[in-house]
């Protein structure tokens, strides 16, 4: 399968960017952004088979909003390389959060403490439609995911208890021409878990059930997302890539979201990747956010 290049597909580049011949290699994916916003991530990859990688990584979040406390999440995602497909299976859990909050209006606001955790899955199947000789291809991706969340809210007086599940569904299409320009759009729909609110504070990205655009961590509640993404390839003067995307996200209780993000992929050497982007955000009423990201991958 011919090498997908587009740099915001996240999946794809913890097989395509790294080579099975290496024994093993490591990422690290930090962003910071408004309002305190923080996120990193750190995975490491190694060959368990000729065709098959072991991820596994942990993850945390934060902001000076409702997630004062960082958040953590583990992932262990398992990736099979086949001669013309792409398979990959990633469970996800989020380990029970603690958290404050400052409920009620402002003469008469108590503190409540909220319990969130969250278990999933996502599976990935990604088959190639055409490939040529002049570097060029067609590639189709599916994917779904499932995950359980539970939430409470707890006051002076009263402790709510939620329980809800939730499914994405996503399909994505990749174009590249001559290995010079990408081109990727992707649509994901999820379903209306019954009894969930954003208030309820739950501490799943949804970016773990489908591809949203951004750089933020979204919880609350999405119906559907749309995303479009450019790269062009600038070799041989240049070994870097640049690239653009933009994303819309409906969400059920809450104003749509934007997001679009410019950034670039350079080569260091033959063993290490440095990925820089920025990412405007904007949802309706809040002022619009900056976020911005550093993306490193070492070989071994």
């Amino acid at each position: 399968m011919k090498k997908s290049l587009l740099p915001l597909t996240a999946l794809l580049s913890l097989l395509i960017c790294a080579p099975l011949r290496a024994g093993w290699w490591a990422e690290n994916d930090y962003v910071t952004g408004s309002n305190g916003f923080k996120k990193d991530s750190i995975s490491v990859f190694t060959n368990i088979s000729t065709r098959t990688v072991l991820a596994p990584g942990a993850a945390f979040y934060k902001d000076r909003g409702d997630y004062r406390d960082a958040v953590y999440s583990l992932r262990l995602p398992v990736m099979y390389s086949g001669d013309n497909y792409f398979l990959s299976f990633k469970p996800f859990l989020y380990p029970l959060h603690k958290n404050h909050k400052i409920i009620g209006p402002i003469n008469s606001a108590v503190e409540a403490q909220t319990e969130s955790s969250a278990i999933g899955a996502k599976v990935y199947v990604l088959t190639k439609l055409g490939e040529s000789y002049d570097l060029s291809y067609l590639h189709l991706t599916v994917s779904g995911a499932t995950a359980k969340q539970k939430t409470s809210l707890e006051d002076t007086t009263t402790k709510t208890n939620k329980t809800f599940s939730q499914n994405a569904f996503e399909v994505q299409l990749e174009k590249g021409f001559y290995n010079q320009f990408f081109l990727l759009a992707s649509a994901s729909g999820f379903t209306k878990p019954a009894g969930a609110k954003n208030p309820d504070l739950p501490v799943m990205d949804q970016a773990d059930l489908a591809y949203l655009g951004t750089f933020r961590t979204i919880t609350a509640i999405p119906e559907w997302a749309l995303a479009l993404q450019f790269a062009r390839n600038m070799a041989p003067d240049f070994d870097s890539h640049l690239y653009a995307g933009f994303s819309r996200i409906s969400f059920r209780q809450a104003e749509p979201g934007s997001s679009t993000v410019f950034g670039m992929k350079l080569r260091l050497n033959e063993g290490a990747s440095l990925d820089l982007a920025y990412n405007f955000y904007t949802q309706k009423p809040a002022a619009g956010k900056n976020y911005y990201r550093i993306f490193v991958q070492v070989l071994f």
